[in-house]
């Protein structure tokens, strides 16, 4: 399934599951629940944002863009610790403000039921996410799978504050975990953005990747002496490798252009998909 559809059919998801959670938040006066809401309302806008910006980076290259549309899937996680930054310091405003101005919760059965099934909805969905970015290859995915994560996490902490209201009677303790629970969201937010950051300014690939692609290039052909100018980058899935081989003067042309090739074979055997370019020179 393409990158776009699988990140529509989760915002989807995502906006069903909101409208639970604020439905059986209103009714209880839950304060985590309305924080838990607004988080998962965050997580649709997020995951369609992946939707939008991903059918732009499916596009292929053009006059304009000779290097495709790739770098869009970066926005796109960008995007996500945006909208996830935003959502933080809401969540944690309203809980600030029900510490100021307390009311009532209703932690019964609904309330904490409603949490239980958010968990095994957002569980489902991860894993959904998770398998399809490993299949892909895709960072925005990926991305969107860790934030669902937290979700997890923080509806855990979700239960845990509705259960201790319950047991205690005392409703701050409710507004305290939606504090924490803004502080998660805010982790998982400057995360994401330090993330999308890196990749926007062509980091190079990590260095388990470049020490294959080096292991690729000595292996190649015994007429390859050595490489350099060896430069990495990534815009989406597809990795950019370019290098110069240093190759031995003795050989003829021909014989050095299959060297060439053959480094490039080794190269897309070790990563599918790679865009090699690939320049020799005689030493």
């Amino acid at each position: 399934m393409k990158t776009n559809r699988v990140a529509l059919n989760v915002a989807g998801m995502a906006l069903l599951l909101a409208a639970a959670k604020a439905a059986v938040g209103v009714a209880t006066h839950s304060m985590t629940l309305f924080s838990s809401a607004l988080d998962s309302a965050g997580d649709a806008l997020a995951s369609f944002t992946n939707y939008v910006l991903l059918t732009v980076a499916a596009k292929p290259a053009d006059e304009g863009h000779p290097f495709g549309h790739g770098k869009a899937e970066h926005l796109a996680v960008l995007a996500q610790g945006a909208i996830l930054a935003a959502g933080a310091i809401a969540l944690a405003w309203r809980a600030v403000e029900r510490i100021r101005h307390p009311r009532p919760v209703d932690a019964g059965a609904a309330a904490i039921g409603m949490m239980v099934a958010s968990i095994a909805v957002t569980i489902a969905i991860t894993i959904y996410l998770k398998r399809n970015a490993s299949r892909q290859d895709s960072r925005a995915l990926a991305a969107d799978a860790l934030h669902y994560t937290t979700d997890i996490v923080a509806n855990l902490a979700a239960i845990a504050a509705l259960i201790l209201v319950n047991a205690t009677g005392n409703a701050l303790i409710d507004a305290v975990f939606g504090i924490a629970v803004a502080g998660w969201v805010a982790w998982s937010a400057f995360t994401l953005i330090g993330s999308a950051v890196h990749d926007l300014m062509d980091q190079a690939l990590p260095a388990s990747e470049i020490a294959a692609v080096i292991d690729a290039i000595q292996r190649a052909d015994p007429v390859v002496v050595s490489h350099r100018e060896l430069r990495t980058r990534r815009s989406a899935g597809v990795r950019f490798i370019e290098l110069e081989l240093c190759i031995d003067r003795q050989v003829s042309f021909e014989r050095a252009h299959e060297a060439t090739e053959k480094v490039k074979t080794a190269i897309h055997e070790k990563f599918p998909g790679t865009v090699v370019t690939v320049h020799a020179e005689p030493v």
